[in-house]
């Protein structure tokens, strides 16, 4: 049997906007000014009993308009038509003509809300007419659409996709997101209507986000109750109903009542290919009360043949006979439907079982001459549109070849008459033209000699503007940078150095403080080499040290740097290290401290309450380092533009906490260089996390890789050194410094001197300045070399950029040593090329023995009430108090114990109660083994 689809689309005019709009604007009417002061239920009813009245033509005109809005809003097409065509012909004076296209259009509505589609094809070609007279390209859009959804439902499908074309082409130009989504709904409409599901299903996956987006629960009820049609012809019934549902949920809010019993058609019918008869009949009369209101012929109709085919299914074959005479009966009232082959077929399979063979191939051949005679008038109908397409191109070819054949006739003659009067003047102004040529020359050689300077003078001045304009923002972001990259460890420096000058440090940690002061100085040397090397920022490279170093001496720098001023900001500042103790690992030191110390500055700069945590785990061959705060996080549109130079979250964002928005982007790059990368979840007001993935696998360090030589192993060495440097204070420094470590000294204040002492004492090194007067540092290397001086010569500069260092190598330097002077570098130079006097014992270990005791006896202690919280359900103290033993056990206990402990307090922070129990359990078994 055959199946019909019931589709929608979107008129995207439907509720009208701009001129055209159903807004209650009545203008200027005491009668309606007095009406609308009375009760609703008879605002109607007066308005009518006034129009019989003698009133002036403007409250005529507003009554009728709102009397047609009132039957129009209440469902009653057909008397809505009416009040609008009178409307449209009271309006010829008085009104715009955009008004009077709004007339016209609410007419089509009308009919086409009463099945009346070729009536409202005419309706809304009359508001075409009016609109393209003036300029309202968006409006005659609007109206192309609606003819082309009227012309879908008379099925002329080519006509209709013509004019789909049309308003496709005008909303491409002038139409909002909204209508170019609606169109494009509208399209798929006829995609459904031609069998293209699977275009149709292309096109809604495209617009179904943005009919959510949108808010346009209209748009996404149609197109889910396409979807159901869609569905149900591809055979998934099931997600056809699915669809259906939904659609009908969506239309139950907005109230649209034709489209919701269209719905209630098209579930039944499914309801029917189920074989769920009495569901289907159910949804019918539900349909059916409501499209009786209204009055909608078409609707009505095919619910009688659903009813006929439904009941069929059952077997009550004479309560099938009566929908089907109720849908012929219906029929033969509608003007505008013809009767439907699906009747004939229901009422065939009628006839035959009840046994009338003889009248069964009766109806048989009625339907097929009526098939046939359907399947000529489609043909008709589309040969029809292409010969009247093909004549009215032929016709304006040839309108537009004779009008260009008048326009080439007009053309000649006024060339004719221009050329008669050319030679005229020519001759005329000959004498006058040949007076003036020389006079004229000679200003035109002139001005060019002048435009020709102008313009270089202007290209040269030009060319230094960009110039001064590029230096200026390299200039800037210079300064920027470095001055982002220096604040973080002054701070410290500058925070450590004034607590300690006003005695707020106890005697006992001045030296540990000035170990934080003297760590944060040493970080700014690097990042002043750092920029004064010229081939890194030339060539936009950063080269990498790598090397085997601690983790846990990484950590406690980034501790050190930041616990006191998350302190004085009233924050608690944590590191959450989850890799076994004594962990090493090869990457470059600098530019990983130099990444996280960017990380936590800005965790603790917008944290105002609460806590930041540095959590170091490793997963697979990667390194995290994971930055977690609980500030005021970053909104989700912001996410991507944080990692930009120079941006931030938004203004008030620099406003409130300062900062030139270049942190995450040099740490980024950073990242990018070591192989690494930077990722961000923040949620807003609630705080976010930095996690830093560095491909590096971390390693257990030796006790030899653990423990960092002293800076001197020697406390006293015998040999000479020749010291080269032009400046007093240094030169005095450096004497001080080698006098001190038992060194015979002979001072040079430049080459030609030091060439000298050399010559004269062959000491066992010299100490080269490069910048010096008279005889600077190459040419006395030169010199000595030249004499033969064989004694090893150290560069001693400020010069620290890599390719200068590679060249003083080169050159026939031993070393260098880069100033200001690095104890540890300067030991380590005289160690190897100087003889040891003295050995010191080198850096002590602090006696813990002491601390250790005290932690194992009251170790047993903190596990009860460990326990004792775990009894209680109380994760949360669970969690703090193994914290605060996970601390303490890295310090006094073995790396196991410490271990479980934050496994422990993991596990608690998760909420994992049952984990909690197990590894507590673990916990009592190592504290017996241990005999804690």
């Amino acid at each position: 049997m055959l199946q019909r689809k019931v589709c929608f689309y979107k008129p995207l005019s439907l509720f009208f906007c701009a001129a055209l709009s159903l807004a209650p604007c009545y203008g200027a009417s005491s009668t309606l000014e007095q009406i609308l002061l009375e009760p609703k239920e008879v605002q109607l009813e007066r308005a009518i009993a006034s129009l019989s009245e003698p009133i002036a033509d403007k409250e005529k005109l507003a009554l009728t308009r709102f009397v047609a809005e009132q039957y129009f809003g209440s469902g009653d097409y057909q008397k809505a038509t009416r009040y609008f065509l009178r409307a449209e012909q009271l309006s010829a004076d008085i009104e715009p003509p955009v008004q009077r296209a709004d007339y016209a259009k609410k007419q089509g509505i009308a009919n086409y809300y009463r099945g009346h589609y070729l009536s409202a094809v005419e309706d809304y070609s009359r508001a075409l007419q009016i609109l393209e007279q003036i300029n309202e390209p968006l409006l005659q859009a609007h109206l192309y659409n609606n003819i082309g959804l009227a012309l879908m439902r008379a099925e002329r499908l080519e006509q209709a996709i013509d004019y789909f074309g049309s308003a496709k082409t005008l909303y491409d130009e002038y139409g909002s997101e909204q209508d170019k989504v609606d169109i494009t709904h509208n399209i798929a409409g006829a995609y459904i209507s031609a069998d293209r599901y699977d275009a149709a299903l292309e096109m809604y996956a495209t617009v179904g986000d943005a009919f959510t987006r949108l808010g346009d629960t209209a748009g996404l009820a149609q197109m889910q109750s396409n979807l159901g049609v869609i569905y149900r012809n591809l055979g998934q019934l099931d997600a056809a109903a699915e669809q259906y549902q939904l659609a009908l949920a969506n239309l139950a809010k907005i109230h649209d009542s034709l489209s919701f019993n269209n719905t209630l058609m098209n579930l039944a019918n499914l309801y029917f290919s189920q074989g769920r008869f009495d569901d289907a009949l159910a949804t019918l009369e539900e349909a059916k009360a409501h499209l009786e209101v209204f009055d909608y012929f078409p609707g009505l109709i095919t619910i009688q043949e659903i009813t006929a085919k439904v009941l069929y299914g059952k077997g009550e074959y004479e309560r099938a006979q009566e929908a089907l005479a109720q849908a012929y009966a219906l029929a033969s009232q509608d003007n505008n439907n013809n009767e439907p082959l699906d009747t004939y077929l229901i009422e065939l399979l009628l006839v035959a079982a009840k046994g009338d063979t003889k009248q069964a191939l009766v109806l048989f051949e009625k339907y097929e001459r009526e098939r046939d005679q359907a399947v000529s008038k489609a043909i008709a109908s589309r040969l029809n549109d292409f010969h009247a397409k093909y004549n009215t191109t032929q016709l304006q070819r040839q309108v537009e070849s004779l009008q260009r054949q008048q326009e080439f006739e007009r053309i000649a003659a006024h060339q004719r008459n221009q050329f008669t009067w050319l030679v005229a003047g020519l001759l005329l102004l000959t004498l006058i033209i040949g007076v003036l040529l020389y006079r004229r020359g000679a200003e035109r050689r002139a001005n060019t000699i002048l435009e020709e300077k102008v313009r270089q003078r202007t290209q040269e001045l030009e060319a230094l503007a960009q110039q001064l304009s590029s230096a200026n923002e390299i200039k800037s972001q210079f300064l920027a940078n470095i001055s982002h990259e220096i604040r973080t460890p002054l701070t410290s420096i500058m925070g450590q150095a004034e607590a300690i000058i006003h005695g707020e440090v106890r005697k006992g940690d001045v030296a540990k403080e000035l170990q934080v002061i003297y760590n944060n100085s040493k970080h700014l040397g690097e990042l002043i080499n750092d920029v004064l090397d010229l081939s890194k920022i030339e060539a936009n490279k950063l080269e990498l040290n790598i090397a085997l170093v601690s983790l846990d001496s990484l950590l406690g720098d980034i501790k050190a740097m930041f616990a006191p001023s998350a302190l004085q900001q009233g924050i608690d500042f944590y590191i959450d290290n989850q890799l076994p103790a004594n962990s090493g690992a090869e990457l470059d030191y600098i530019r990983v401290k130099q990444v996280l110390v960017n990380l936590c500055s800005n965790a603790i700069k917008f944290t105002e309450q609460g806590e930041v945590t540095l959590k170091v785990s490793a997963q697979e061959k990667t390194l995290v380092f994971c930055v977690e705060d609980t500030g005021i996080g970053i909104a989700e549109d912001k996410l991507e533009a944080i990692f930009t130079t120079f941006s931030q979250g938004d203004n008030s964002i620099s406003r409130r906490f300062g900062g030139t928005g270049l942190g995450l982007s040099l740490s980024q790059q950073l990242a990018y260089i070591m192989g690494g990368q930077i990722t961000v979840t923040s949620t807003l007001g609630c705080g976010s996390s930095f996690c830093f993935r560095l491909p590096c696998q971390h390693i257990q360090l030796t006790s030899q890789q653990q423990v960092q030589p002293p800076p001197c192993y020697a406390s006293s060495f015998s040999g000479t050194v020749v010291l080269a440097e032009d400046h007093p204070d240094n030169r005095r420094l450096i004497e001080r410094l080698l006098q001190n470590l038992g060194v015979t000294v002979y001072s040079a204040e430049n080459g030609e001197q030091a060439v000298e002492l050399a010559l004269k004492h062959h000491p066992d090194l010299v100490l080269m300045d490069i910048q010096m007067p008279i005889l600077d540092g190459l040419g006395a290397l030169s010199l000595l070399q030249q004499c033969g001086f064989s004694s090893p010569i150290i560069a001693l500069t400020a010069n620290a950029m890599t390719h200068e260092i590679a060249h003083y190598k080169q050159v026939g330097f031993a070393g260098h040593l880069a100033k200001p002077i690095d104890k540890a570098q300067f030991c380590a130079v005289l160690e190897r090329y100087l003889s040891i006097s003295e050995q010191k014992e080198g850096y002590r270990e602090v006696d813990m023995s002491d601390l250790c005791q005290s932690f194992a006896q009251t170790l047993p202690a903190e596990i009860a009430l460990l326990k004792a919280a775990q009894q209680r359900d109380d994760i949360t103290a669970v969690a703090q108090i193994a914290h605060r033993l996970a601390g303490a056990a890295k310090m006094f206990a073995d790396a196991d114990l410490a271990q479980l402990l934050s496994d422990i307090e993991r596990a608690a922070k998760y909420q994992d109660g049952e984990h909690v129990s197990e590894l507590l359990n673990d916990l009592a078994m190592h504290d017996t083994e241990s005999g804690h």
